[in-house]
């Protein structure tokens, strides 16, 4: 009896595999961006990138913080791996390999809150953070959608002007007076337009967790169970009847508050991601998803429908 090795026929070269996955990267690359990415994300970005000296004051904050911070979670943190939350690192890995990312490395940290984040200097070794508060009150579908997230953001970039913004807010805390009010004064041209590309920039990280869930409404119900804390382990949330709050949120002025905020209401985010579900952006990457018939809206179309319900200042009514 011949025996036949099945993999003769196939191209095992590391060099083979290398330009397989950046033709499959490069693909959803438009200057440099990903195809997913918000547009007004990548122009606020521009926009910051404008004000003199501005990337390389972030840059040197990134620099010298990250290698620090990558430490102290080391030190209180718990590292993920495959022999050590292993369903947790098999999302992580899932994740990277569908945004065509570098697996980042995973603590879970001993925070109550629910929250996770993401820390990285510019694209190299990315770090996700994601606090036991956060793993023990969602679904595992919701907590692949977290981590798809979290690697938006590294995909895109993203990081480094987080950070930047979240050492400036923190600066702000002094109680040194007057110094306060000039440092306030003199930073809030600079506050609104990274709290301004922040908001946008959390847009494209849902649709990054859209893209990666395997069930496109797990990435919804987190938004809405951040509205709620996921407390007592309740999971009956109607999203229709969350949406509604919308109405009353674009009707009143107390909406401008969320000006200086770095993240849009949740139920702005839940109606951006259900227009990403009906965009061809999203069937390119998930193509087993499309079903036929679908009228799938453009790119183009996608970000306008966003611009109305992400924008506070110009919040408009739901179609």
């Amino acid at each position: 009896m011949v025996r036949v090795n099945p993999t003769e026929s196939m191209d095992l070269r590391f060099s083979t595999y290398v330009a397989n996955r950046k033709a499959k990267t490069e693909y959803h690359m438009e200057a440099g961006v990903p195809d997913y990415a918000y547009g007004a994300d990548y122009a606020t970005r521009q926009k910051i990138h404008a004000i003199p000296g501005a990337f390389a004051f972030f840059k040197a904050l990134t620099n010298q913080f990250v290698p620090q911070m990558r430490q102290q979670i080391n030190l209180q943190g718990l590292k993920v791996g495959p022999t050590q939350f292993s369903d947790v690192y098999e999302k992580v890995v899932d994740c990277a390999r569908i945004l065509g990312i570098g697996i980042p490395t995973v603590f879970i940290l001993n925070d109550n809150t629910l929250n996770a984040v993401s820390y990285a200097m510019e694209d190299d070794e990315p770090l996700i953070v994601i606090n036991s508060g956060l793993l023990e009150r969602v679904s595992p579908g919701e907590l692949k959608a977290v981590i798809g997230h979290e690697c938006g953001h590294s995909h895109n970039n993203h990081t480094l002007y987080t950070l930047a913004l979240d050492l400036i807010m923190q600066s702000l805390i002094i109680n040194i007076p007057i110094a306060r009010q000039i440092l306030t004064f003199a930073t809030m041209p600079l506050q609104l337009a990274l709290s301004t590309w922040s908001r946008a920039a959390e847009v494209t990280a849902d649709r990054a967790a859209v893209i990666c869930c395997d069930d496109p409404r797990d990435a919804l119900m987190v938004n809405a169970k951040l509205m709620y804390g996921a407390a007592f382990d309740r999971a009956d949330v109607n999203l229709d009847a969350v949406l509604k709050q919308y109405d009353a949120l674009r009707e009143t002025p107390v909406r401008y508050l969320e000006i200086t905020q770095s993240h849009p209401a949740s139920v702005r985010r839940i109606f951006a991601e259900q227009d990403f579900l009906d965009s061809e952006v999203l069937y390119s990457w998930r193509p087993e998803w499309k079903q036929p018939g679908m009228k799938l809206i453009s790119k183009q179309e996608l970000d306008a429908r966003c611009k109305k319900y992400i924008s506070v200042i110009r919040s408009e009514k739901r179609r």
